[in-house]
């Protein structure tokens, strides 16, 4: 046996190995809680005043009573961080939580079908309402088919597991909406697990992770919702449903395909109201000198405006905030789409049906024989297209079009490219709008800082007039982000003498571009910029979407 001081020098050993283990421990949790709490909550205390405090229990409990003060500090140490992961958890996004919601549920699930209690639960949520309630915000949800009735998810004889997978879509959905989401994403990435994540300002974000079982059942329960063949999941399929959450209607597009662990499926979300264009013009982020401009262009009896931009940029939106400005009561307003994003009352709208031979220059021409007054156009793809919504403009009609180009002077030279003869331009052209979505500084975290000089002489900006800048943080109002919302910067070529004598002969993008910005034309770098000298976003996101 060994001796009595040899026993207790070994428990004196293990004993101070574990405070010191715990002491570390507790360092790198204070270090930790400082910094997510910065993160998620913008600010430290009070959580790192609670860590700080338990370490100094720690410390002075084990000095003043000893050894068996430790495994009572310790667990304490313990409960205070399950306590504030469970606060963070509750207000963190769902890419920045740390419990696994979705395993805890599906544990859930498991524990509830071993139990028996399945038909309890139902008929507990039925009477609750929680059938057509988002996860967070309690928003009504209702799921409407392809022919606008409304999907019944409670009906005697459908199938118990489609009924479950729908509830559970109508919560993402109404989580999607209430997070200002435009597209849902679900992605298989192994066997067990689907990813959700939402475009939410331009960007995608992962909410969720689903287990493997219940994210394939939602996606076809979508199927379903999207008249879609369930059974076929080796071929593209295309379809499209409706929401009413919070008020609004939302027309939902859904377009799914295979991939190496499964099918996907994106949704994407489109006011179907078009509640964004009651602002018209001057909603849109532009400059009064701007909209005064552009008012006096679509008002004009004939002409053409095209508005370019890559996908995502808001083409589709400033075209109809333009024609929400036009009076539909004394003008006869066509538009040819595709597909229809918006639904306006007073004005003709028509869809393009390829299947059906419905293209945009054989519905074009069609429209020209109705007698209108204003034309929009989707969208120039091809020659044939362009050329007669050209003849359209100089005919007494005025035309609204999109173009997919970087910037206004590209434009010029992409409508060259496509085989438009230079004097048709010069004729049917009266303006070209380039424009980007630049998102919005979280007006709960940015943060001030004093520009360096050579940043500002990079850029061209004039030291003495911008003192300060701001840039982006992160907190729970903006899930750690540092940006909310959008808005938009813009550049708008207005087609004058200069520019139409440039197209005489075959002129480079930067020989249009110089010639209109000696005309005034302000740049889509420059417009950015100028949001962030105003502090309505960053000079990182400017030069971002603006390359």
């Amino acid at each position: 046996m060994l001796p009595l001081e040899a026993i207790r020098l070994e428990q004196c050993g293990v004993r101070g190995g574990l405070w010191l283990a715990t002491v570390l421990v507790w360092g790198g949790v204070s270090v930790w809680i400082e910094r997510d709490a910065r993160t998620v909550f913008g600010r430290s205390l009070p959580w790192k005043a609670m860590a700080v405090s338990i370490g100094a229990a720690l410390l002075l409990g084990t000095y003043q009573v000893g050894a068996p003060a430790l495994p009572l500090v310790t667990t304490l140490l313990g409960l205070a961080m399950v306590t504030y992961v469970l606060v963070r958890d509750a207000v963190a996004g769902a890419d920045q939580r740390l419990i696994p919601v979705a395993a805890v549920g599906e544990w859930a699930r498991w524990v509830i079908h071993k139990t028996g209690l399945e038909s309890a639960v139902m008929r507990l949520r039925r009477s609750g309402g929680s059938a057509t309630s988002g996860p967070k915000n309690g928003t009504s949800v209702v799921l409407l088919k392809k022919d606008g009735s409304p999907h019944g998810t409670s009906d005697r004889g459908a199938d118990r597991d489609l009924s479950r997978a729908i509830i559970a879509a109508q919560g993402l959905l109404g989580d999607a909406v209430a997070r200002r989401a435009t597209d849902m994403h679900f992605e298989p990435k192994t066997d067990r697990e689907i990813q959700v994540r939402y475009r939410i300002d331009g960007m995608l974000q992962t909410m969720h992770v689903l287990p493997g079982d219940s994210g394939r059942a939602i996606i076809s329960a979508v199927k379903v919702l999207c008249d879609m063949d369930i059974a076929e999941k080796r071929r593209p399929q295309d379809g499209t449903f409706a929401v009413l959450a919070e008020g609004r209607k939302f027309d939902v597009r859904a377009a799914s395909g295979p991939t190496n662990f499964g099918e996907k499926i994106a949704l994407r979300l489109l006011d179907a109201d078009g509640g964004i264009l009651t602002g018209g013009l001057a909603g849109l982020g532009m400059r009064p000198s701007m909209v005064h401009a552009l008012r006096g262009i679509i008002h004009r009896a004939h002409g053409m405006l095209i508005v370019c931009g890559p996908t995502g940029s808001g083409k589709t939106t400033t075209v109809y905030g333009a024609l929400s400005e036009i009076d539909v009561l004394t003008r006869n307003i066509v538009t040819i789409e595709d597909p229809i994003e918006y639904r306006l009352d007073n004005i003709s709208q028509t869809a393009v049906n390829n299947a059906a031979d419905l293209t945009f220059a054989k519905i074009l021409r069609s429209t020209l024989r109705q007698d209108p007054d204003v034309i929009l156009v989707g969208e120039v793809r091809d020659k044939e297209t362009a050329e007669i919504a050209m003849q359209a403009a100089l005919t007494g009609h005025f035309v609204f079009t999109t173009l997919h180009a970087n910037d206004t002077a590209t434009t010029v030279t992409r409508l060259l490219d496509i085989g438009i003869d230079a004097t048709l331009i010069q004729s049917a052209v009266t303006a070209v709008l380039a424009q980007r979505l630049v998102r919005l500084l979280c007006p709960a975290c940015k943060e001030a800082y004093r520009p360096p000089a050579s940043l500002l002489g990079r850029l061209g900006l004039p030291a003495d007039k911008v003192p300060v800048l701001y840039k982006e943080t992160g907190c729970a109002k903006c899930h750690g982000t540092g940006f909310r919302g959008r808005t938009g910067v813009y550049e708008l070529m207005l087609f004058d003498t200069g520019i139409r004598n440039l197209l005489v002969g075959r002129p480079s993008i930067e020989t249009i571009r110089e010639t209109a910005r000696r005309k005034g034309m302000r740049t889509l770098l420059r417009s950015a910029l100028v949001k962030a000298c105003e502090g309505l976003t960053s000079i990182s996101e400017a030069e971002r979407v603006t390359q």
